[in-house]
C-alpha cells in the first residue's frame, strides 16, 4: 500500500510542475506586450502624428494628447505642465509651421503594457533640418509616450523626448 502514493506522487508532482511552467511562460509571454487591439487603435494616432509632425501642423500632432492641465511632457529635463502650454511650445519649436524639419522613424513603434488601459510607446527618430545659418542639421532623439484609454480614445498623458548629443 505504500507504493501505490509513492508511484502517484511523481506523476501528479510532474504534472503539476509541467501546469505551473506553462502557466509561468504564458505569463512571461503577455507580460510586457500589448494586445493586437490596443496597438491597432494607437498605430494610426502615432502614424498620424508623424504624418502631421512632417507637414508641421500642431493642431493636427497634439490631438491624440490629453486636452487638460494634467497633461505631463518632458524635453530635455525641462518639464511642461498642461495641454495649453505644450501647443505652446510646440508652436515655437515649428515656428507656427514654417520650419522645414523632417522626421524619419529609426526601426518600429515600441509598445509595452502597463495595465488594461494604459500603453507605453517608444520610438526612435532621425531628424534633419536646415539651421540659421543655412547649414543642414541633423539630429536623433528618442520619444516615449504613456497612452491611457478614456472615454473619449486613447490619449497621451505623459511624454518625454531626448536628444542625443
Amino acid at each position: 500500500m505504500k507504493v501505490m502514493p509513492t508511484k502517484m506522487m511523481p506523476m501528479k508532482l510532474m504534472l503539476g510542475v509541467v501546469a505551473c511552467a506553462c502557466a509561468l511562460f504564458a505569463a512571461m509571454a503577455s507580460a510586457g506586450t500589448v494586445p493586437s487591439l490596443a496597438q491597432r487603435q494607437i498605430q494610426p494616432l502615432w502614424d498620424g502624428m508623424q504624418r502631421a509632425a512632417n507637414a508641421h501642423d500642431t493642431e493636427r500632432f497634439m490631438l491624440p494628447f490629453l486636452h487638460q492641465t494634467g497633461l505631463v511632457f518632458v524635453f530635455n529635463g525641462e518639464v511642461i505642465h498642461g495641454w495649453d502650454a505644450l501647443h505652446a511650445q510646440q508652436l515655437k519649436w515649428w515656428r507656427s509651421g514654417r520650419t522645414d524639419v523632417v522626421y524619419t522613424p529609426l526601426g518600429k513603434t515600441e509598445f509595452m503594457l502597463l495595465g488594461a488601459d494604459v500603453v507605453v510607446t517608444t520610438q526612435a527618430l532621425s531628424s534633419r533640418r536646415t539651421t540659421p545659418d543655412g547649414k543642414i542639421g541633423r539630429g536623433t532623439f528618442v520619444v516615449t509616450y504613456v497612452w491611457r484609454k478614456l472615454p473619449q480614445g486613447w490619449r497621451i498623458v505623459y511624454g518625454h523626448e531626448s536628444w542625443s548629443r
